[in-house]
């Protein structure tokens, strides 16, 4: 791959700076009520400069809950590429999932308060080019956390169980906890409970005859 020339990494710094500010816009307002000349003045731009690098307001919602999720997505690349320990990398990839979602409450709040209104969005051509990258993003952490428990089962420390069923569950009852302590205003430090859900979960998963 060819190095990336200064034009464009101008480019794409000032792109990642009005994604940047329309999370935190639309983190805290509706869709409806935020404006894209709220985005360009908290990403202390013109509005035309915007309309340079997104097309509509829709443009820019969809990209930046895309953002979000690629952001969320890098942290199973990460764990999993870092060691071949499935158990430990089932524990971090916890700890570092609640760590994310504690750190941006705003963009979690995006997708689950109702404010997203991903239906307005479902027959257009950004929506549909979304939902098939989302699409892309989410198997692909299916994948990778499954393929860390079919190494663990190989290893013998998981029992023998459907790898992509474990990897499913383990994403929902993350969701599960960073939900209910934005929807219901639950004031805990979500990342405590990293070792609590590992343990429900492996306990699930692990082989008793392992030692």
């Amino acid at each position: 791959m060819g190095k990336v020339s200064r034009r464009e990494r101008e480019k794409q710094s000032r792109r990642e700076e009005i994604l940047n500010a329309a999370w935190a816009v639309f983190s805290t307002k509706e869709y409806g009520t935020a404006t894209v000349d709220e985005i360009a003045e908290t990403a202390e731009l013109s509005k035309g400069t915007v309309y340079l690098y997104f097309n509509s307001k829709e443009e820019l919602f969809l990209s930046t809950v895309e953002m979000g999720i690629e952001k969320a997505a890098s942290i199973i690349q990460e764990v999993i590429s870092s060691s071949d320990d499935p158990i430990e990398n089932f524990k971090e990839i916890i700890r570092r999932m609640l760590i994310f979602f504690e750190e941006n409450m705003g963009f979690f709040e995006i997708l689950y308060s109702g404010r997203s209104h991903f239906e307005i969005h479902a027959n257009t051509e950004d929506g549909c080019r979304f939902r098939k990258r989302i699409t892309e993003i989410l198997l692909q952490n299916l994948n990778l956390m499954s393929k860390n428990i079919e190494l663990g089962i190989k290893q013998g420390v998981f029992r023998k169980i459907d790898p992509m069923d474990v990897a499913l569950a383990s994403l929902e009852v993350i969701h599960g906890f960073v939900f209910v302590n934005i929807m219901m205003r639950v004031k805990i430090k979500i990342s405590d409970k990293s070792e609590t859900i590992a343990s429900i979960l492996l306990d699930g998963i692990r082989n008793k005859d392992a030692g």
